[in-house]
Order: C-alpha cells, then structure tokens, then sequence
C-alpha cells in the first residue's frame, strides 16, 4: 500500500502550532514502513496515487478544498469534540463522505452519533521508536518545566510551584510557548519533571506519551470530567493529581532522584506496550 501522511498548516514555516501534530505523524511513517509499506509525508498537498491520512483537516475544511480529496482518505482528528454537538457543520459533512480517525474514544463516540458514512476508528496514541530523540545525558538544571499555551489558571498554578519557602528555597521552573522541534526537546532533557495542564474532558494523551517514550516524568493535573484511557491510571500509570496538589506531586519527584526514574520508567515501559503497528493493523486487518 502506498500511504500519504498529509499536515495542513497554511503558514509552515512560519507558525509552528500544528508542530504538535508532528510526533504522531511521526510515528505512524514509522509504523507503515515497519509493517512494508510505501510512505511518505507531506505539507499542505496530498498524493492522488496514494491513501492520504490528513492530519489539521480543519484547515482545508475551513477553506473549501474538501471537494478536491480523494473518497479514500482519512482525516485524523486530534482535536477536542467530545460534548460538541456536530450536527449542522462542515465537520457533519466530512463524516458523511470520509473516514475518521480520532485520538479519543469520546470523540469517536461523538462522531458515531452523527451516524457517519463509516464508523469512525479509535487511533489510539501509541509508541513508536523513533520517538526516543529527547537527548540523553544531560544535565538537569531545571526543575520544572511547562510548554503550551500560558492560560490565567495554568500561569497561576505555575506561580505556586515556584513559590518560595520561608528559607528562601524553592523550585525552577520554565516555561514554554510555541516552542517545537529540537529546541523544545533540549529543554524537555533538561528537565527533571514536566507537568501537564488538560483543560477541557479529555486527557492530553498526544503530549505526554511523547514524554512518556523519553523516560520522562511527567505530573498531570486532574479533574472529574476528564477522560483517562484506563491503562493510564492506578498504580503503575500516571501521576494524576487535582490542581492543588500539583506542586507538592513536583516537589516530591525534583526531591527523590532514585523515584523520580523508576517512576519516568515506569511511564515509558507503559508507552511501550502501545504499539502502532497495532494501531495500523486494527483498521487495516
């Protein structure tokens, strides 16, 4: 089979958002190769001999191009739609024409309800090797990191964690925006915790596996709603814990150099029993 990972982003190189996207594109040109087939990945164009797996379709379906895809391809969704009532949109349209995809069994669930002209496939997150490029060996002079959009109330969780004990002692923390690729990888291998704020129902499962395959330890915030793929939670997944807790869950790890590995162990040998190849040959047999 010959595939086509397609990325949509009409301002490449210049805005570097749908970067985030990258580390499942990249799996996946790892998984097709690995299973024999002929790939290959492109940037704002698709490949009329091949099957296009589309990656930021929002972007071509806000401009009207839908129309010129090929009735075979796939849009990978890895936006939230979980609760968000479809019906009536470009998005109800998509799915009456093509196969979708989706990181998130609740999106699948809301994508099924517009009774689609194919199910739509549970794509779960999963490993591939060539995701272990974070690099190795260095020193870690950053306590906490954070990357990704700097909201009220993540700004203001950040604050407490860097706050400072009576003895003028405290933990480091840098923060990330909009940073991607090598850069973003080399202050990720500084790092000895990575915390992670999901806001809306659904568990950012994309970026922190991509941690996870770098052995790194990662604390997760939590709330009610928020849907964790089962595999994650319990003793051997992650740390999840409610906002308030965060900076304590960080202080813990930065404090215990010998628990802080088992525990970013722990979370890359979970990564690891996800693999793609699976993912692939559960839709394609």
């Amino acid at each position: 089979m010959k595939v086509c990972l397609v990325q949509y982003n009409p301002f490449h190189p210049k805005v570097g958002i749908l970067d985030a996207y990258n580390e499942v594109v990249e799996s996946y040109h790892w998984g097709f190769l690995a299973l024999g087939h002929q790939v290959e990945r492109r940037i704002n164009h698709f490949d009329p001999d091949a099957l296009n797996i589309v990656f930021g379709f929002q972007i071509p379906m806000q401009l009207g191009l839908m129309p010129q895809f090929p009735d075979n391809t796939i849009f990978f969704n890895m936006e939230r739609y979980a609760g968000v009532n479809l019906r009536g949109t470009a998005a109800e349209q998509l799915a009456s024409r093509f196969q979708i995809w989706d990181y998130s069994r609740s999106n699948v669930d809301t994508w099924n309800a517009l009774g689609p002209r194919f199910p739509a496939y549970h794509a779960l997150t999963a490993y591939a090797p060539n995701l272990e490029k974070v690099p190795k060996g260095v020193e870690q002079d950053i306590d906490v990191l954070y990357y990704g959009n700097l909201t009220p109330d993540r700004v203001e969780s950040l604050h407490k964690i860097a706050g400072l004990r009576r003895d003028l002692t405290g933990l480091s923390v840098m923060t990330l925006c909009n940073v991607w690729g090598r850069q973003r990888d080399e202050f990720i291998a500084r790092a000895k915790v990575i915390v992670n704020f999901s806001r809306g129902n659904i568990f950012e499962i994309v970026r922190v596996s991509y941690l996870m395959a770098n052995a790194k330890a990662v604390v997760c915030d939590y709330s009610e709603e928020l849907e964790i793929e089962p595999d994650l939670r319990g003793p051997d997944g992650l740390t999840f814990v409610k906002t308030p807790e965060i900076q304590a869950a960080c202080e813990a790890l930065v404090a215990d150099d010998a628990r802080r590995e088992a525990y970013a162990r722990q979370g890359y040998e979970l990564i690891r029993r996800r693999d793609i190849r699976d993912v692939i040959r559960g839709f394609f047999g």
